[in-house]
């Protein structure tokens, strides 16, 4: 292990300890460090698994043992952490396992929120609007519910990936809209390219580029490129559009649920809705 890499195992150590530190407030510098180099996450991220998996094994011993017996001689959780760290620094090696870290974020109906990922990509959420994120993965996303806009920071090495029920949206340089509609996908390409693989089908979009997959099939369309993140200011703008989809993204624009008669689901509507100032002024 080089020194520098030795200098940064030692940061993200530091950091660590000091996260879970019940008093710890530093949150927005220990973000600010995480953000300054993809090898910080890395090095914090191994870390933190590595912590996981020891005090898992604690617990799991002090079920074998008997919490009574082991409370004498059981180490703290920082003494621990440090030792099996201090361990593995020696081996000259970082055990690393695929293990989930996953944390949500979910928005309300009407709101909209802007999450800044450590690689500086940024996920715009809409109302009613719910991701999945991993710690173990920073460079992946799932969307649970709702409408996002994604500006990815292009890295060749690690693409980044939405994934959207059994869909897989992977960035090749790319700021895309999506949104994971009631019995379906629907994507907009407005900058780079995406690679959209649904439904047994691998589909690449360019700007101006889109698609909406339902029922297993997948129909591409034309879009505005300069229109994909109006929702974003207030305006949904649409160009053939089914009156269901319509309905779902007024319901997460102004925050109340909007039903519409089975009949007119499958009716088609092309123009612009103004959603500024909410249900009331609509």
């Amino acid at each position: 292990m080089s020194e520098t890499k030795q200098a940064v195992e030692r940061e993200a150590m530091n950091w660590l300890v000091r996260v879970n530190d019940p008093g710890f407030t530093a949150w927005d510098a220990w973000e600010a460090w995480l953000a300054q180099s993809p090898g910080h996450v890395d090095a914090y991220w191994r870390l933190a698994a590595l912590e996981a998996d020891a005090v898992e094994a604690l617990g799991a011993e002090k079920k074998r043992a008997g919490a009574s017996a082991l409370r004498k001689a059981a180490p703290t959780r920082r003494y621990w952490l440090a030792a099996v760290a201090a361990a593995a620094a020696v081996a000259g090696v970082w055990i690393w396992q695929e293990r989930p870290q996953t944390w949500h974020v979910e928005t309300a109906p009407g709101e909209q929120r802007t999450l800044e990922l450590a690689d500086g990509t940024r996920l715009h959420l809409d109302g009613a609007t719910r991701v999945t994120l991993d710690r173990g993965r920073p460079r992946y996303a799932a969307l649970d519910q709702g409408r996002l806009l994604a500006e990815v920071v292009h890295d060749a090495r690690r693409p980044f990936s939405v994934v959207v029920g059994d869909a897989v949206l992977t960035d090749l340089g790319t700021a895309f809209d999506v949104t994971r509609l009631e019995d379906g996908l629907r994507v907009a390409v407005s900058e780079g390219v995406v690679r959209v693989d649904v439904a047994r089908e691998a589909v690449t979009l360019r700007p101006g580029e889109g698609l909406v997959a339902r029922q297993g099939r997948v129909t591409r369309r034309s879009v505005v490129a300069a229109d994909v993140d109006a929702w974003r200011n207030g305006r949904l703008v649409y160009d053939d559009e089914r009156y269901a989809a319509v309905a779902e993204d007024l319901a997460r624009a102004v925050g109340r649920p909007v039903r519409l008669a089975p009949e007119l689901a499958d009716r088609r509507f092309t123009g612009s809705i103004s959603v500024q100032g909410g249900a009331e002024s609509l």
